[in-house]
């Protein structure tokens, strides 16, 4: 396996153990907001959001290390890294350094620097596809 593979399989494991211990942070987060009396309509906005983010990282994770075995899986890969890109400047900008955002920015570095190093293909046409592929060629 290559370095830019192993990048990117390194970031997915860094985001996906990061969405898993946001899903277990949910069980202490919301009784204390409960607590404290939060509006049940914010509170409501909360678990979908909350939830909204592990999920989205945990599936975002393996589809990162599938689509890096793709050929010209590059654009695609550094397109997609916008999402967590994004997540983490947000999260520095409304919450401020915590564990969380180094999950999340240590994750996204490794995928945009793997996705980066991955080596520029350009899709095939679906002619040239039937033409390589053996069972199409005509005799």
């Amino acid at each position: 396996m290559t370095l830019p593979r192993w990048l990117i399989l390194l970031a997915s494991i860094i985001l996906f153990c990061g969405a898993v211990l946001h899903l277990i942070g949910y069980k202490f987060v919301i009784p204390a907001l409960l607590n404290a009396g939060v509006d049940p309509k914010l509170l409501g906005a909360v678990k979908a959001v909350w939830l909204a983010f592990s999920v989205q990282v945990w599936f975002l994770s393996p589809a990162f290390v599938w689509i890096s075995r793709r050929p010209a899986a590059r654009s695609l890969l550094l397109y997609l890294a916008l999402i967590p890109l994004i997540d983490a400047a947000l999260m520095y900008y409304y919450v401020g350094p915590f564990i969380g955002a180094y999950i999340v920015s240590a994750g996204t570095i490794l995928l945009l620097i793997g996705a980066w190093l991955l080596p520029r293909g350009e899709a095939s046409t679906s002619t040239e596809q039937r033409a390589a592929h053996p069972a199409t060629r005509r005799p």
